[in-house]
């Protein structure tokens, strides 16, 4: 686990894309900046290979509009 640090500069979470103010308490994952206390992301399912975009949860993607 990467060591922990207050930020000094505001910025982008990583992880969860919400802002991160000075003095958050973060840490580096895959080389971005994060929150200390984001979820690791979710992977994505692949995308469908006819329409391109990534199903929904319930299987659904752009061939089913």
């Amino acid at each position: 686990m990467s060591a922990t640090f207050e930020a000094r500069y505001p910025g982008r979470c990583g992880v969860c894309d919400e802002a991160i103010r000075v003095d958050d308490l973060c840490t580096y994952v895959e080389d971005e900046v994060a929150h200390v206390n984001c979820p690791q992301p979710v992977a994505l399912a692949d995308p469908c290979p006819r329409c391109f975009m990534v199903p929904a949860a319930n299987g659904a993607c752009g061939c089913d509009a």
